[in-house]
């Protein structure tokens, strides 16, 4: 078994799981864009590791899905 690159978990995304990284990336750019004009002690936003944390749980969701289904086809291709 390899470790999955990025274009391998890419192809294994579906509409939503895009969705959600793409609010991941809304999250992140806006966190930064105010952190560069507000002095830091005043921001309460999550720490970068949330949202890394939550991007992988999007990752690994796809990557769970494909190996159910990888499952069910050898399953059934044994039957």
């Amino acid at each position: 078994m390899h470790a999955p690159t990025f274009v391998d978990v890419w192809q294994l995304l579906d509409d939503a799981d895009r969705a959600r990284l793409a609010e991941i990336d809304e999250t992140q750019s806006e966190i930064l864009t105010f952190l560069r004009t507000t002095p830091i002690e005043d921001v309460d936003a999550p720490m970068f590791s949330e949202l890394q944390v939550e991007r992988l749980r999007v990752y690994r969701g796809a990557l769970e899905r494909s190996g159910a289904a990888e499952e069910d086809t050898e399953d059934a291709a044994s039957a």
